[in-house]
């Protein structure tokens, strides 16, 4: 699993893909300065306190008050799980919804 495939074997395009990404981040990782390493920090471990604040709050009140509806639940945990304006448009679709916000 963490190993390089061996040579001559061909790489399925995605993981492919999927590696070259990692490279450039880490090669933007390693050139960049200590002043945009500390934003870079700062900015992920605020997203995770946000997120994690909302999902605690969702989780309370879905006990308090039962669960809602299943899109209203989905609308909440992807605005809990937004991001903002991502650096370069490193995320996908995937990764965590659509860019400019969740609408709710």
């Amino acid at each position: 699993v963490g190993e390089p495939p061996p040579a001559g074997v061909p790489l399925d395009p995605v993981v492919s893909l999927f590696l070259r990404r990692e490279q450039r981040e880490q090669r933007r990782e390693r050139e960049s300065s200590p002043a945009q390493r500390l934003r870079r920090f700062l900015r992920r471990k605020f997203f995770l306190f946000r997120r994690s604040a909302l999902m605690t709050l969702i989780a309370l009140r879905n006990l308090a008050l039962g669960r809602p509806a299943p899109e209203r639940l989905a609308q909440e945990v992807a605005f809990a799980s937004w991001r903002g304006e991502e650096e370069e448009g490193t995320r996908t679709e995937g990764e965590g919804g659509a860019r400019g916000g969740p609408e709710l």
